[in-house]
Formats: structure tokens, sequence, C-alpha cells
């Protein structure tokens, strides 16, 4: 007889081995700003790195120093859509929205120490840049051929911390 209590740990690793991944991202926001907090999953907030850090808590820029920080992120996520379950099976077609693949978010970060305790910067960096570009119609949605979206933003965060 199996002692299911003495393989748990097994059968836990088993189950989470046969679900299978799912690779995801929301476009519009990134998981964290400058490549150390994306590095680390966005923990930016908590411990800031770089001279980015105003991005998303700008006391933070007085922890990191006198510093010049560049970078490029390059995103490329793969867009689709797919139609299913339609009585008119004219409406039921998969649609690729990744005319444009490649994506270049530039960021950059100065940071400029006052004191032990006092500093002046500016991080600038982009959200978003993903957009979609149906190379068909949306037949449910739409009779135009250039069905889409584009978004991009650029931020200037100055601060004084």
């Amino acid at each position: 007889m199996l002692n299911i209590k003495r393989y748990w740990f097994l059968i836990v690793m088993l189950v989470i081995g046969i679900i299978p991944c799912t690779y995801a991202t929301n476009g519009d926001f990134s998981h964290g700003y400058g490549m150390k907090a994306k590095g680390m999953g966005g923990a930016g907030v908590a411990l800031p790195q770089d001279a980015i850090a105003a991005a998303t808590n700008p006391a933070g820029m007085v922890m990191v120093g006198g510093r010049l920080d560049l970078g490029v992120d390059w995103f490329r996520p793969i867009r689709d859509a797919e139609v299913t379950g339609n009585a008119g099976p004219a409406n039921n077609i998969s649609y690729d929205a990744s005319k444009k693949k490649d994506f270049f978010i530039p960021e950059f970060g100065y940071n400029k120490m006052l004191g032990t305790d006092m500093s002046i910067g500016v991080s600038v960096y982009g959200n978003g840049g993903m957009n979609t570009s149906y190379t068909r119609n949306i037949t449910l949605f739409s009779n135009s051929n250039s069905a889409g979206v584009d978004f991009a933003q650029l931020i200037v965060a100055p601060t004084v911390a």
C-alpha cells in the first residue's frame, strides 16, 4: 500500500510538472522598470538598485547613490485571436495580430546626491509599445481591414528625494 503522506511532495511535483506552461503579458505595463528590477520580477519598489527607481518609488532614488543608467528593453509579444463556436462557420476564424513583432523600449536614469540623505534625479522610461495590427478584419467587430490598437508612453519623472 502506498503511503500518500510519505510521498506528498513527490506527488505535488508530478502534478505541477503535468500542468502546461502559460506565457502571457499585459502589454501596457512592465513587470518592472529598470533592468535590475525586471531581473527580480519587479521588486524595485522595495529594493531600488538603479536610477530608474523613480518609476515605482521616487523615495528610493536617495538609496541608489549618484549614478547614470541607460537601457533598452526588447519586447517581443506574439498576439493573436481566435473566434470559435459561432453558428456561421465564416465567423470561426483565427487572426494574427503580430504584424510588428519587435518593440524596443528605452530607459534612462540619472541621480545626483546632494548630501548623504538628499538627491535630485530624473528617470525616463517607457510604457506600452505593444500594438495589434490584424491582417484581416474581425467580422464580428469591424468591416475594416485595419483593425488594431497602438499604445505607447514615454514618462519623464523628475525627483527630489
